[in-house]
């Protein structure tokens, strides 16, 4: 692709806040732009306040929060009147891509209808598992969302649920409909292609994995590989978002019960006065150290210093703190069979289950036996490139141009 495209970026998410899709999101708006592309983002309110940013559009949030804490935005008729007054005063627009699957996602659909340009819809979020194990009210919160979007993109079909719960077919159904609507859709992994595709989605599948700002790795990078540390404890670093899918309560609860270990947690969310409490139970000898939100480069910086990975989350489809771990050579312990797709082989350590006793039997046989590592950061080492976003943005952009060149023949919808 030789042209210069606008693209519009519609996300659920501001690019200030925390979380693996806004660390994904920054790297490709940089990325794109490094190949003279322009971008501009549509998205709710950042939480704190921030100065303005010419290339973003935020949107007009409701009185509501989505369940991280952050803003929640919904395609209102506010929203589209602003949508259609920035398409109007930056164009030509000539490509949708929706991140996200909720308001801010529906809105770039609806807008890439309105005014007849193709739509690429990203999507990673694992919602059946999040809903069915974390929220407080799985088949409520299920069957709300449903309706919710539904109300503004609506499915033709009846799914094929392959085997899934109630609870999880309701979680589906706003995925499969968001899918469906796009031109072509964009995953980061081949396991959630796969489910996407057993649950009926037809349109077309591009695997792309999420990327990290080369600039960024190649700052950080030294010319010799940290040495595992021999004796002391084994030194295991947490980090992301503090919400229940993550499980940082239960990493804490591991530390419990694994004594020749320390661990570091960085992040924020709607469980940091939880995470906070926990950490600094006195029954701990302060082994774990919760340093609070903190930006990507200190993240990474704090990877060169650890010795594991600590992944709990069993409701990842690849995970953005999993990339960066495979770039800055830590071995990861982890849970979700499906995560095995993206840690190289050899380069972690798998639980038997996603349980706590799992995890600890695993950093005890760490901690006890600390040659394991070696190997660990050696398989890592020849995939140490592998995450950052040049690999990837080729690929990203043959599908903006496959979509430009095969535009959807869809109804627009109102």
């Amino acid at each position: 692709m030789t042209d210069s495209l606008h693209i519009a970026l519609f996300t659920d998410f501001h690019p200030a806040t925390l979380g693996g899709v806004q660390t994904a999101m920054r790297a490709l708006c940089d990325s794109l732009r490094e190949r003279g592309h322009r971008v501009t983002v549509f998205c709710p309110p950042a939480m704190d306040s921030t100065g303005a940013d010419p290339d973003i559009v935020v949107l007009s949030p409701t009185p509501l929060k989505m369940s991280n804490g952050l803003p929640l935005v919904l395609p209102t008729r506010a929203n589209r009147r602003l949508v259609d007054a920035a398409f109007a005063e930056r164009g030509p627009i000539h490509l949708v891509h929706a991140l996200t699957t909720y308001g801010g996602g529906i809105s770039g659909l609806r807008a890439a209808r309105r005014h007849g340009i193709p739509v690429v819809q990203s999507m990673q979020s694992r919602d059946d598992t999040m809903i069915e194990k974390y929220s407080p009210a799985p088949f409520p919160a299920a069957l709300t969302m449903r309706l919710l979007h539904g109300w503004f993109v609506p499915l033709g079909h009846h799914p094929r649920y392959a085997g899934d719960s109630r609870t999880a077919r309701l979680a589906w159904r706003p995925l499969i409909a968001q899918a469906q609507a796009a031109d072509h859709l964009i995953v980061p992994t081949q396991h959630f292609a796969q489910r996407l595709t057993e649950r009926g989605v037809s349109r077309p599948i591009h695997v792309v994995s999420n990327g990290i700002d080369d600039a960024l790795l190649d700052n950080l990078r030294t010319t010799a590989d940290p040495e595992p540390s021999s004796d002391g404890p084994l030194r295991a670093l947490w980090c992301g978002r503090l919400s229940p899918e993550k499980r940082p309560l239960e990493a804490i609860e591991v530390l419990h019960r694994t004594p020749n270990c320390t661990l570091d947690i960085y992040g924020s969310g709607p469980l940091t006065d939880r995470v906070r409490t926990a950490a600094g139970d006195p029954a701990l000898d302060g082994r774990v150290r919760y340093h609070g939100e903190v930006d990507q480069s200190t993240c990474l910086s704090a990877m060169r210093d650890h010795d594991v990975l600590l992944l709990t989350s069993d409701a990842d489809t690849q995970g953005m703190v999993l990339l960066e771990a495979v770039a800055m050579g830590l071995p990861v312990v982890y849970c979700d069979p499906e995560l095995s797709e993206t840690v190289p082989a050899e380069g972690g350590l798998r639980t038997e289950n996603h349980s706590v006793a799992a995890f600890i039997s695993a950093m005890n046989t760490l901690s006890d036996n600390r040659s394991q590592l070696t190997p660990m950061r050696t398989a890592l080492s020849a995939h140490a490139d592998e995450p950052r976003q040049s690999r990837h943005i080729s690929a990203l952009l043959a599908v903006y141009t496959t979509a430009l060149a095969h535009s959807s023949t869809l109804h627009p919808t109102h």
